[in-house]
């Protein structure tokens, strides 16, 4: 379904709204406002996958990068999904100010993706280039890394009592880089379900730890579950993708790199 044609208010709850507001971003208020992408990292934007989509706002905090795009996508060249490495073109859209002038904050981006079966709506992020690590080794939590990581938790009881009996181990996923057996791992452990029905939310908190040759180290908790895990920093830790259940889109973006935080969102109806 198009996010034009959802009913209500934009709704940005709980952490997502620390988030924005910590980011300084502003999104409008009302009904039927184009999808809006802001990645506080060069060449990165959220875009809707599917043909004759509508164009995304797309925001960067630095407008030298917002022209870079919109020449990249006017010169015809492709971008690449960073979820799949898949390449598709684009194109751009100049906006005006109330004034006549072009505006230096916002484009619009559309994404040309091929028709699809299904008339489901999917997003990506997308980059000008292709990432250094195009894809990333997700697995199951293993029995003896689940072990390891109890033992890091229960020999801090202070500062973990409350975050224990909330994990849901059996859904823990591991992330890396493929091939890279000495490499660091990012641990993702599904915690509790936050729901807010008055505002049409809810979402599954995750815990994401990191594991250097058996040493754990506790980066924080993301709002909602990680859909995909992509190269946003050029290091052996992936960033997150994370969906929340909201009245519309609420997808945010995290890096692991100098510790957990938000550097993008995307998101409306």
């Amino acid at each position: 379904m198009s996010p034009r044609r959802l009913g209500g208010a934009w709704q940005w709850v709980g952490p997502l709204c620390a988030l924005m507001s910590a980011l300084g971003w502003t999104l409008p208020a009302v009904a039927g406002s184009p999808s809006e992408s802001h990645v506080a990292r060069p060449g990165l934007f959220f875009a809707w996958l599917v043909p004759q989509g509508d164009p995304v706002v797309v925001r960067f905090d630095d407008p030298a990068l917002l022209r870079q795009l919109v020449q990249h996508c006017n010169a015809g060249k492709s971008v690449v999904a960073l979820q799949t490495g898949i390449r598709y073109p684009c194109t751009a859209e100049a906006f005006k100010t109330p004034t006549g002038d072009t505006d230096a904050q916002t484009a619009g981006i559309t994404v040309l993706a091929p028709a699809r079966q299904s008339d489901r709506w999917e997003h990506a992020l997308f980059s000008l280039a292709p990432p250094a690590t195009p894809r990333w080794d997700v697995r199951p939590l293993k029995p003896d890394a689940r072990t390891a990581l109890q033992a890091y938790l229960q020999a801090q009881p202070q500062r973990f009592a409350w975050l224990q009996p909330t994990l849901q181990w059996s859904a823990a996923v591991a992330v890396r880089q493929p091939g890279a057996e000495a490499a660091r791992e990012t641990l993702v452990v599904p915690g509790r379900t936050v729901r807010k029905p008055e505002v049409f939310y809810q979402a599954q908190r995750h815990h994401v730890f990191v594991r250097d040759q058996g040493t754990h180290a506790y980066l924080g908790e993301v709002p909602g579950t990680p859909g995909s895990y992509v190269d946003v920093d050029g290091s052996d830790l992936p960033g997150l993708v994370v969906s929340e259940g909201c009245d519309g889109w609420c997808i945010s973006l995290w890096s692991l790199r100098g510790g957990l935080r938000p550097i993008g969102r995307f998101g409306g109806h």
